[in-house]
């Protein structure tokens, strides 16, 4: 795990007709997320993995049209319905709009 990478973000990105997720979140805190907008993507959106990150600050993004996933998790693949844009197991972020 990196733990603290308060240098470190990803700012202003356009990810978009991929074969996963945009953005995956794991083992850091302290990162910036910001302003990216995403599309046509597998699985969650944007995933914050394990639960141990924190303090992250996390605003602006976008996502549009997250399809489901059936190689990855049970939430990935809910039959019917497109996955949440954001999967988020830890509550010690700083989430905007």
């Amino acid at each position: 795990m990196n733990g603290s990478v308060s240098r470190s973000y990803i700012r202003n990105c356009a990810i978009h007709h991929t074969f996963n997720r945009a953005v995956t979140v794991h083992g850091v805190k302290h990162l910036e997320l910001s302003g990216n907008v995403a599309f046509e993507t597998l699985g969650h959106t944007y995933f914050i993995e394990d639960g141990i990150e924190s303090q992250n600050r996390i605003e602006g993004n976008f996502a549009v049209s997250t399809r489901p996933s059936s190689s990855r998790l049970d939430t990935d693949t809910t039959p019917g319905h497109d996955p949440r844009f954001f999967l988020d197991r830890q509550p010690l972020q700083h989430v905007c709009e």
